[in-house]
C-alpha cells in the first residue's frame, strides 16, 4: 500500500515545516526509510552550488538525509513577478504537469510522500494551484496545522477547511500547534470537546517553544545583513532568544540584560555608556552569562578597543549600518526558521513532535481511510462541515 499525506497551516508560519519534519522522522523508522518528501509550491529559495531551490524542500531533505533530487522535491518556486507574468501570459504553462509528474514520481518509488503546502489553504490560487487544488491533484488527505487558541483557532478552522471541502479532499485531522505556556490545559480541554462533537480527530497538541524559532548567532549575522566584527566559531551555532534594545538609561539596560542573560544586547554605536558598562561587567565577571551577543547599530565608528574587548570576553559583536530604530523593528518583526546546520534544533523538532503527536493514529487513519469519512458530501465531516454556523450551533447545543 503507497501513502502520501499533505500538510496544510491556516495561515503563514502556522508550524507546517515543523510538523512535517516530525512525520518524515517517524516514517522512516516505520517504512525503514522508504520516505519521500516534497513542497510543490515553494515561496522562499535558497541557492546551493549556484542553484536557486526550494528553501524548505532543501531543509528537509538535508535534514533527514533523503537524498531526493530538488526537481521532484521542490517543483517550483515563485519569484518576485511570477504571478504578474502568470496573469498576464499564462506562463510557466507546465506547473501542474510538473508537480503531478514529480509527485507520480516519489510515489511510485517510496512508500509515503509527505507533502508541505505553502501559507494558508488560499495561497498559490493566482496559479491556480491553492493547496486544495494541490491536494486534490494529488488524491491525498490533508492534516491541517492551526495555532493554538480556543476561539481563533474555531474561527481559523471554519475558513481554512471549506476550500478543501470544496475540492472533496478527506481531512485526516488536525494539529493543535504553538500553544502558549499556561494554555495547554484551558486550550486541550475546549478543543477537543468542539473537535469531538463535528468529528474531527485532533492529532496532537504541541507546546509554543521559544528556541525553535530563535536563530543561532551565524544565521542572524547573515539574515540582518550585519557585518561579524567578532564571533567565535564554537559560538557560530549557539541560539539567540531574543532580543533586548537599548532604549533606556544604563542602568536599566544592565538590569535588562542581568534578568535576561540568553538575549542579545541591540544599541546605538553612540552609546557608550552603555557598551562601555556591558564590557567593564563581562570582563569583571559580573555578566557570566549574557547578553548572548552585542549588535551595534549606525554609522558611528566602533573603535577597536571594543572589538579586542569583546575578544576578550567572549562576547559575539555584529555591526549594522542601519539606524538603531530601524534595525530593532526589523529584528522584532523578522521570524526566524530552522535552517540544515542547526542539527540540535531540528533533533529538539523531531523530539518535541513526536512527543505531542499521535504518529501512531495517523498511521492507523493512513491504513484505513474510511474510518473518518471521505470528505464528501455523504461523510460524516462532509455533512458537519456544510455550514460554519451548523458546527457552532452543534457545540452550543450540548452546553
Amino acid at each position: 500500500m503507497k501513502y502520501g499525506v499533505y500538510i496544510a497551516g491556516g495561515g503563514k508560519d502556522a508550524g507546517k515545516t515543523t510538523i512535517s519534519l516530525g512525520l518524515v522522522s517517524y516514517f522512516k523508522k516505520v517504512f525503514k526509510d522508504d520516505v519521500a518528501f516534497m513542497k510543490p509550491l515553494g515561496q522562499k529559495s535558497t541557492i546551493v552550488d549556484g542553484s536557486s531551490v526550494g528553501q524548505d524542500s532543501y531543509l528537509l531533505d538535508n535534514a533527514m538525509e533523503l537524498g531526493i533530487p530538488v526537481k521532484y522535491t521542490a517543483p517550483f518556486s515563485t519569484s518576485s513577478g511570477a504571478a504578474e507574468k502568470f496573469i498576464k501570459t499564462g506562463e510557466p504553462a507546465d506547473l501542474k504537469k510538473n508537480i503531478r509528474r514529480s509527485y507520480n514520481y516519489l510515489n511510485s518509488k517510496y512508500k509515503i510522500v509527505v507533502v508541505e503546502g505553502t501559507g494558508h489553504p488560499g495561497v498559490g490560487s493566482v496559479f491556480n494551484l491553492s493547496n486544495a487544488d494541490v491536494a486534490s491533484m494529488m488524491g491525498i488527505p490533508v492534516i491541517l496545522v492551526l495555532n493554538g487558541g480556543v476561539g481563533s483557532t474555531i474561527d481559523r478552522f471554519s475558513l481554512c477547511i471549506e476550500p478543501f471541502r470544496s475540492k472533496k479532499v478527506k481531512l485526516l485531522g488536525v494539529i493543535i500547534n504553538k500553544i502558549l505556556p499556561g494554555k495547554e490545559e484551558k486550550v486541550k480541554s475546549a478543543l477537543s470537546e468542539w473537535f469531538d462533537s463535528i468529528g474531527v480527530p485532533v492529532l496532537g497538541y504541541v507546546p509554543y517553544m521559544n528556541t525553535l524559532s530563535s536563530p543561532s548567532l551565524g544565521v542572524l549575522s547573515r539574515e540582518m545583513g550585519a557585518e561579524t566584527l567578532y564571533l567565535n566559531e564554537d559560538l557560530n551555532m549557539k541560539n539567540v532568544t531574543g532580543f533586548n534594545s537599548a532604549f533606556g538609561n544604563t542602568e536599566e539596560v544592565l538590569n535588562m540584560i542581568a534578568a535576561e542573560p540568553d538575549r542579545a544586547l541591540v544599541a546605538s554605536a553612540g552609546r557608550l555608556d552603555v557598551i562601555e558598562s556591558v564590557l567593564a561587567r563581562k570582563l569583571s565577571g559580573v555578566f557570566s552569562d549574557g547578553p548572548s551577543a552585542m549588535i551595534l547599530c549606525g554609522k558611528e565608528k566602533i573603535d577597536e578597543w571594543i572589538i579586542e574587548a569583546c575578544k576578550k570576553a567572549g562576547l559575539p559583536l555584529f555591526r549594522s549600518n542601519a539606524p538603531f530604530e530601524r534595525t530593532v523593528k526589523k529584528i522584532h518583526h523578522k521570524i526566524f526558521k530552522v535552517e540544515p546546520g542547526e542539527s540540535k534544533k531540528i533533533g529538539n523538532i523531531v523530539e518535541l513532535i513526536g512527543s505531542n503527536v499521535d504518529m501512531d493514529m495517523i498511521k492507523d487513519l493512513l491504513d484505513n481511510p474510511d474510518k473518518n469519512g471521505d470528505g464528501d458530501e455523504g461523510s460524516i465531516i462532509g455533512k458537519v462541515l456544510s455550514s460554519p454556523f451548523r458546527m457552532l450551533e452543534k457545540f452550543l447545543r450540548k452546553k
